[in-house]
């Protein structure tokens, strides 16, 4: 190829070069993908909030079975202690069985308003339970379109960056072995641009306005040097 194609092959790299840049910033800064970060977190948040009502579930019918463990056998002590006093002939023995009844009593009573609190407990939890399955559901559809109204619009976005990326090689792939090395390192090393033109007196890569004497000293070299501020390959001609 001759030196003026290759300055044109070049020139058709630097715009390529910014379009894709322009195309990934889109993809980057895409809504969707902002609203399913924040929808994920949310459902961290819930998925976190939810191991906690769990955790009070458990521990609150772990405190019933226990309750209700305790109150057989009490039941069981007040059988007991009713056929010892039905038996009883004695003051004293009797003194002491009913005081045993009243005890057993009491606490029979206690242990019945123990659990029916933590039935009630049981039943807020189990209110909350349902608000967080519910709210677990809702986050979840929300997840689901926007990621599918995202993979729509980034999936377009990603298919042109494809397209313009084997352009791109295609283009590399017909200029001279030292160029086209010389332009993949700049590509690499130079935030995705290799190559820049001259648009009147500024670089197209890095926006940086030339002096005359700098301008001067790359009209004077071959199409495509070098440029002084950013290093990058840039085309001299218009």
């Amino acid at each position: 190829m001759s030196e003026q194609q290759n300055a044109e092959t070049l020139r058709s790299l630097s715009d390529i070069d910014l379009s894709i840049l322009r195309l990934k910033k889109q993809l980057d800064e895409l809504p969707q993908k902002q609203h399913i970060l924040e929808v994920r977190q949310k459902i961290r948040d819930l998925e976190a909030k939810s191991a906690q009502v769990q955790k009070m579930a458990n521990d609150v019918a772990r405190t019933l079975t226990l309750l209700t463990d305790e109150t057989q056998l009490n039941e069981r002590h007040l059988a007991e202690t009713q056929a010892g006093l039905n038996k009883s002939r004695e003051y004293r023995e009797t003194s002491n069985l009913v005081a045993e009844m009243d005890m057993l009593a009491n606490r029979k009573a206690k242990l019945e308003e123990d659990s029916l609190l933590q039935m009630e407990k049981q039943e807020k939890i189990a209110g909350v339970c349902a608000q967080v399955a519910e709210a677990a559901r809702k986050l979840e559809a929300e997840e689901q379109a926007v990621t599918g109204a995202y993979r729509q619009v980034g999936g377009k976005l990603k298919q042109d960056i494809f397209d313009l990326e084997r352009t791109r090689d295609a283009l590399v792939a017909t200029l001279p072995e030292d160029m086209a090395q010389t332009y993949t390192k700049a590509l690499a090393n130079k935030a995705g641009i290799g190559a820049t033109y001259l648009v009147g007196n500024r670089c197209s890569g890095c926006f940086a306005t030339l002096s005359e004497g700098q301008l001067a000293k790359l009209h004077e070299g071959p199409l495509v040097g070098a440029c002084p501020n950013c290093n990058r390959m840039i085309v001299t001609t218009e």
